[in-house]
Protein backbone atom coordinates (compact mmCIF):
# COMPACT_ATOMS: atom_id res chain seq x y z
CA UNK A 1 0.00 0.00 0.00
CA UNK A 2 2.91 2.58 1.29
CA UNK A 3 4.76 1.42 -2.23
CA UNK A 4 1.98 2.61 -4.10
CA UNK A 5 1.21 5.64 -2.53
CA UNK A 6 5.07 6.77 -2.93
CA UNK A 7 4.51 6.14 -6.54
CA UNK A 8 1.73 8.04 -6.81
CA UNK A 9 3.64 10.65 -5.05
CA UNK A 10 6.61 10.37 -7.53
CA UNK A 11 4.44 10.86 -10.43
CA UNK A 12 2.40 13.78 -9.26
CA UNK A 13 5.73 15.54 -8.72
CA UNK A 14 6.99 14.97 -12.49
CA UNK A 15 3.38 16.78 -13.05
CA UNK A 16 4.26 19.71 -10.82
CA UNK A 17 7.47 19.72 -12.04
CA UNK A 18 6.50 20.54 -15.22
CA UNK A 19 3.86 22.96 -14.08
CA UNK A 20 6.87 24.54 -11.90
CA UNK A 21 9.36 25.01 -15.19
CA UNK A 22 6.81 27.29 -16.70
CA UNK A 23 6.03 29.83 -13.88
CA UNK A 24 9.61 30.96 -14.80
CA UNK A 25 12.47 32.09 -11.81
CA UNK A 26 10.55 33.45 -9.49
CA UNK A 27 8.08 30.38 -8.56
CA UNK A 28 10.95 28.94 -6.09
CA UNK A 29 10.74 32.27 -4.30
CA UNK A 30 7.20 32.22 -3.86
CA UNK A 31 7.11 28.56 -2.69
CA UNK A 32 4.34 28.44 -0.09
CA UNK A 33 6.97 25.95 1.75
CA UNK A 34 9.23 28.90 2.61
CA UNK A 35 6.62 31.18 4.14
CA UNK A 36 5.83 32.13 7.80
CA UNK A 37 2.81 30.70 7.76
CA UNK A 38 3.87 27.66 6.14
CA UNK A 39 6.53 26.89 9.03
CA UNK A 40 4.61 27.98 11.59
CA UNK A 41 1.83 25.04 10.86
CA UNK A 42 4.82 22.87 10.13
CA UNK A 43 5.86 23.79 14.05
CA UNK A 44 2.44 23.10 15.05
CA UNK A 45 1.96 19.49 13.64
CA UNK A 46 5.36 18.07 14.21
CA UNK A 47 5.82 19.99 17.65
CA UNK A 48 2.54 18.45 19.33
CA UNK A 49 2.93 15.19 17.37
CA UNK A 50 6.53 14.85 18.66
CA UNK A 51 4.90 15.25 22.72
CA UNK A 52 2.50 12.71 21.72
CA UNK A 53 5.94 10.28 20.52
CA UNK A 54 7.58 11.60 23.42
CA UNK A 55 4.61 10.67 25.76
CA UNK A 56 3.79 7.22 24.45
CA UNK A 57 8.24 6.25 24.64
CA UNK A 58 7.39 7.51 28.30
CA UNK A 59 4.38 5.61 29.19
CA UNK A 60 5.56 2.50 27.13
CA UNK A 61 4.03 -0.23 29.48
CA UNK A 62 0.75 1.44 29.54
CA UNK A 63 0.38 1.58 26.10
CA UNK A 64 1.92 -1.77 25.30
CA UNK A 65 -0.82 -3.01 27.27
CA UNK A 66 -3.69 -1.20 25.97
CA UNK A 67 -2.18 -2.61 22.62
CA UNK A 68 -2.33 -5.76 23.73
CA UNK A 69 -5.65 -5.45 25.07
CA UNK A 70 -6.86 -3.75 21.46
CA UNK A 71 -5.13 -7.03 19.84
CA UNK A 72 -2.44 -5.23 18.37
CA UNK A 73 0.32 -7.31 16.86
CA UNK A 74 3.15 -7.86 18.80
CA UNK A 75 2.73 -4.87 21.00
CA UNK A 76 6.34 -5.20 22.95
CA UNK A 77 7.75 -4.61 19.45
CA UNK A 78 4.80 -2.99 17.63
CA UNK A 79 4.58 0.29 20.19
CA UNK A 80 7.81 1.17 20.37
CA UNK A 81 8.66 0.89 16.88
CA UNK A 82 6.05 3.14 15.38
CA UNK A 83 6.04 5.72 18.64
CA UNK A 84 9.70 6.26 17.32
CA UNK A 85 8.36 6.53 13.71
CA UNK A 86 6.08 8.63 15.16
CA UNK A 87 9.01 11.33 16.46
CA UNK A 88 11.23 10.75 13.84
CA UNK A 89 8.79 11.64 11.66
CA UNK A 90 7.01 14.38 13.15
CA UNK A 91 11.13 16.03 14.43
CA UNK A 92 11.38 15.73 10.59
CA UNK A 93 8.31 17.58 9.79
CA UNK A 94 8.77 20.29 12.07
CA UNK A 95 12.51 20.93 10.75
CA UNK A 96 11.41 20.15 7.21
CA UNK A 97 14.61 17.55 6.93
CA UNK A 98 13.87 14.85 4.81
CA UNK A 99 10.13 16.02 4.28
CA UNK A 100 8.94 13.52 2.39
CA UNK A 101 10.28 10.61 4.35
CA UNK A 102 9.15 12.40 7.37
CA UNK A 103 6.10 13.01 6.62
CA UNK A 104 5.48 9.52 5.06
CA UNK A 105 7.25 8.09 8.64
CA UNK A 106 3.80 10.57 10.22
CA UNK A 107 1.66 9.11 7.50
CA UNK A 108 2.26 5.53 8.31
CA UNK A 109 2.08 5.73 12.01
CA UNK A 110 -1.57 7.11 11.95
CA UNK A 111 -2.51 4.42 8.86
CA UNK A 112 -0.52 1.58 11.34
CA UNK A 113 -2.75 3.00 14.72
CA UNK A 114 -5.86 4.70 13.51
CA UNK A 115 -7.95 1.56 12.47
CA UNK A 116 -6.22 -1.20 15.14
CA UNK A 117 -6.94 1.14 18.38
CA UNK A 118 -10.26 3.43 17.49
CA UNK A 119 -12.21 0.82 16.41
CA UNK A 120 -14.98 2.41 17.21
CA UNK A 121 -17.31 -0.09 15.43
CA UNK A 122 -16.95 -3.00 17.47
CA UNK A 123 -17.76 -0.80 20.87
CA UNK A 124 -21.37 -1.43 22.21
CA UNK A 125 -21.71 1.15 24.63
CA UNK A 126 -22.64 4.18 23.09
CA UNK A 127 -20.30 6.94 24.98
CA UNK A 128 -17.38 4.71 24.11
CA UNK A 129 -18.73 3.96 20.68
CA UNK A 130 -18.47 7.99 20.22
CA UNK A 131 -15.30 8.54 21.62
CA UNK A 132 -13.44 6.02 19.63
CA UNK A 133 -15.31 7.42 16.63
CA UNK A 134 -13.93 11.04 17.12
CA UNK A 135 -10.91 10.11 17.85
CA UNK A 136 -10.60 7.93 14.45
CA UNK A 137 -12.04 11.27 12.82
CA UNK A 138 -9.03 13.10 14.53
CA UNK A 139 -6.60 10.59 13.04
CA UNK A 140 -8.35 10.50 9.76
CA UNK A 141 -7.68 14.66 9.56
CA UNK A 142 -4.00 14.12 10.76
CA UNK A 143 -3.70 11.34 8.46
CA UNK A 144 -4.33 13.20 5.24
CA UNK A 145 -1.99 15.89 6.79
CA UNK A 146 0.56 14.05 6.64
CA UNK A 147 -0.26 12.81 2.95
CA UNK A 148 -0.67 16.32 1.87
CA UNK A 149 2.71 17.04 3.83
CA UNK A 150 4.41 14.39 1.69
CA UNK A 151 2.65 15.55 -1.56
CA UNK A 152 3.89 19.17 -1.16
CA UNK A 153 7.71 17.70 0.39
CA UNK A 154 7.84 16.12 -3.10
CA UNK A 155 6.71 19.33 -5.36
CA UNK A 156 9.62 21.21 -3.54
CA UNK A 157 12.73 18.90 -3.23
Amino acid sequence: MLESLQRRIESDGETERRLDSNRGPDAERRSVVATPLFRLGRAIFGGILALLAIDNLRNLDERIEYARAKGAPAPDLSVPGISITLLLGSVGVTLWRLPSASAAAVATFFAAVTPQMHDFWTIEDDAERQQEFFQFLKNGALFGAALALARLARRHR
